[in-house]
């Protein structure tokens, strides 16, 4: 894509490129969380379908250490994956180096421990520059977005081996026969 010749107007138009992608980020990454939780109950609810049509969970009716891991690594191990989709933060995502001292002043993302006081925030706001702000708030964003992608992705695969394992163990006593 090409910008005018004037260089206000294509540092606008650089701007407005990561303004918008910097929302699609945002909007992406609140996706995860809205499909993990919607995901999340929707496999609680199937578990509690299977469990209502066979009388239980497979192996329900027998006590024992085996009975407990397989239930804890195989049935809940979904659950506890996708609430590990919802909590990944900001701080649990790979830094991106902004620039040291003289780099990204994070104004998009304000940390009071950085700016405790009104005229602090102030102050960096008038020297920021705002191509780099939205470069590196977009960076962090889609480094938070691939991150929430690839837990929800595990926890899809969690769920289709879980219920692999709940259909065998349901219908390996009819081979037997």
């Amino acid at each position: 894509m090409m910008f005018p010749s004037s260089d206000a107007s294509s540092a606008a138009h650089r701007r407005q490129y990561f303004q918008i992608a910097l929302e699609e980020a945002q909007a992406t990454v609140r996706g995860y969380d809205t499909k993990a939780q919607i995901v999340g109950i929707g496999y609680t609810f199937t578990l509690n379908i299977v469990a209502a049509v066979v009388g239980g969970l497979p192996g329900a009716d027998q006590s024992g250490i085996m009975y407990v891991l397989v239930f804890w690594s195989v049935v809940m191990a979904p659950l506890f994956l996708f609430g590990y989709v919802l909590y990944p933060s900001r701080r649990s995502v790979s830094k991106v180096p902004d620039g040291g001292a003289a780099g990204v002043c994070r104004a998009l993302y304000v940390q009071t421990s950085r700016y405790p006081t009104v005229e602090s925030l102030r102050s960096a706001v008038a020297e920021v520059d705002w191509e780099d702000e939205l470069a590196y708030e977009l960076l962090m964003v889609s480094k938070l977005r691939e991150q929430k992608r690839a837990r929800f992705i595990v926890a899809l695969v969690a769920t289709v081996l879980s219920f692999i394992v709940l259909a065998l163990r349901h219908i390996w006593p009819f081979f037997l026969l």
